[in-house]
């Protein structure tokens, strides 16, 4: 019990702590490529916090489980929106970029393209290749869009190493989500709260800690554009990679309470947060407190099942 306490307390210290540098050096990086913040949280910071679940789905695929992946991409999605932004903006109203709502667009598209794929109640392999090569494309876009390497110079720093900075911190963020869950589930186990509540609490909400804290510290840093884009970088990335990878290794067999409750609900919030940026350009606290409703919500009917 000491150990799992200790862990826990480790695992916190390396959340926020990571979180803490990560945001810095997001915000350097974004400088010295001489791009907004928006992007390189959107691309950058989305991979060093959602890498880990890539390649925990794409190990589960191996080993016959793809279909956790589905689950673990879908509810993730869910929870970036409907529980971080709807914390972070209760915080502070989160003013972004004009062009964020074109981005979040773009997650609700490709989020509408995956439920598509899933009609059928299988993600084949070949479904799986085309969301791959569908985010290989995304970051082209971006790239000729946004990244002009030439126009770095001396006065913004150095880029480079602030990257290096920012993917390890990621990766302490990721390693204290991990100390943190792992320590919780074997504290509440020892406190006899059931499995279930342990699953549908700490383990769902757990993949999501790294987003959750990076996201909150660039709340409290009064860095919006890092929040948002981190987010919906996030979800790109779990709807194309997470569940396109995992698809290709074994063809995944869709749940059908994933198809007909949970993704739905994702693409509600998906689409409000859209409409929202769009026609305000940010996430406000009233937002906020629907995104986090719907969260209850089904919070409430997994329980109550």
């Amino acid at each position: 019990m000491i150990v799992e306490i200790v862990a826990f307390i480790v695992g916190l210290a390396f959340l926020i702590k990571g979180s803490d540098f990560f945001v810095e050096a997001a915000s350097r990086v974004a400088k010295g490529f001489g791009v907004s913040e928006f992007i390189i949280a959107l691309v950058l910071a989305s991979i060093a916090t959602t890498l880990p679940e890539v390649t925990v789905s794409a190990l589960a695929a191996y080993g016959g489980n793809s279909g956790i992946a589905l689950g673990n991409a879908i509810g993730s999605a869910l929870a970036n929106i409907a529980l971080i932004l709807g914390i972070s903006s209760l915080i502070l109203p989160l003013n972004v970029e004009a062009t964020a709502w074109k981005n979040s667009l773009f997650m609700v598209v490709v989020t509408a393209y995956a439920a598509f794929l899933m009609y059928d109640g299988t993600i084949s392999r070949l479904d799986g290749a085309s969301l791959i090569l569908i985010y290989f494309g995304f970051l082209y876009y971006l790239y000729r869009k946004h990244m002009v390497l030439e126009e770095m110079n001396a006065g913004r720093g150095n880029p480079k190493r602030d990257v290096l900075i920012m993917l390890g911190s990621g990766l302490v963020v990721v390693v204290g989500a991990r100390l943190v869950v792992d320590s919780a589930v074997t504290l509440a186990r020892a406190m006899g709260v059931p499995e279930v509540v342990i699953g549908l609490t700490l383990v769902s909400i757990g993949t999501s800690l790294p987003e959750l804290t990076n996201s909150l510290m660039a709340t409290l840093k009064k860095l919006p554009n890092i929040s948002v884009g981190n987010i919906i970088g996030a979800n790109i990335l779990d709807v194309l990679m997470v569940i396109g990878i995992a698809s290709v290794i074994r063809p995944i067999g869709v749940d059908p309470g994933i198809f007909s409750f949970t993704l739905p609900l994702t693409l509600v919030v998906m689409v409000i947060l859209t409409l929202s940026l769009r026609l305000t350009g940010k996430v406000s606290r009233i937002t906020g407190v629907v995104f986090l409703a719907i969260y209850s919500y089904f919070l409430y009917v997994q329980f109550s099942t």
